[in-house]
């Protein structure tokens, strides 16, 4: 089976027996290394993920898929719970690693679909999550880490009009004003 040749299934069944290192390798095995280290941009950093080069990369394709989110949720029943505390641990790297302004790279899933699989898997297993003791420490920082994306936003929002505000300021003393001479120094006030 060849990593982005298959549906979310394939994904799931081979997410399933990620234990079996050797799966990943023979999914995988079109890759260099080197591939893979470029593939992960948090190495840059120093930073160290939960999971092997070839599990974040085959993992990282699998987060990228379409899916459908009742289907996807379906499916995700079928994982043993090892299985999906594994892929939140992931999904929690990447929200907690990613930066609030995405970079153009390819090879990691949008923010969007991280907070998506991260739904998708916590309704599908939420009894168990609920219930188990390893789970506690994943769902308090994913509380942590939501209420700091939350505010983070509502501060983005209001500097956002803010700006706006000064740009249209800006464009209407544009049109009002003639220049004398190369320069011209404005004092804008909030």
């Amino acid at each position: 089976m060849a990593i982005g040749s298959g549906s979310n299934n394939n994904f799931m069944k081979l997410t399933e027996n990620s234990c079996e290192e050797n799966e990943i390798e023979r999914a995988t095995e079109h890759m260099s290394d080197s591939d893979l280290l470029q593939s992960r941009p948090w190495t840059k950093e120093g930073i160290e993920p939960p999971l092997s080069p070839r599990k974040c990369f085959a993992l990282n394709l699998m987060l990228s898929q379409r899916f459908s989110s009742q289907f996807l949720q379906e499916e995700a029943r079928g994982l043993s719970f090892d299985s999906v505390l594994t892929i939140a641990k992931y999904l929690h790297f990447l929200l907690s690693w990613s930066p609030p302004v995405p970079e153009e790279n390819t090879s990691l899933p949008p923010l969007e679909l991280v907070i998506e699989w991260l739904n998708v898997l916590l309704d599908s297993h939420f009894q168990q999550i609920r219930l188990a003791e390893d789970a506690k420490d994943i769902i308090s920082s994913l509380e942590e880490k939501v209420a700091h994306m939350t505010k983070w936003q509502s501060e983005s929002k209001a500097l956002l009009g803010t700006l706006a505000e000064v740009s249209r300021q800006f464009e209407e003393r544009q049109k009002n004003n003639n220049k004398m001479g190369d320069y011209c120094i404005e004092v804008v006030s909030f």
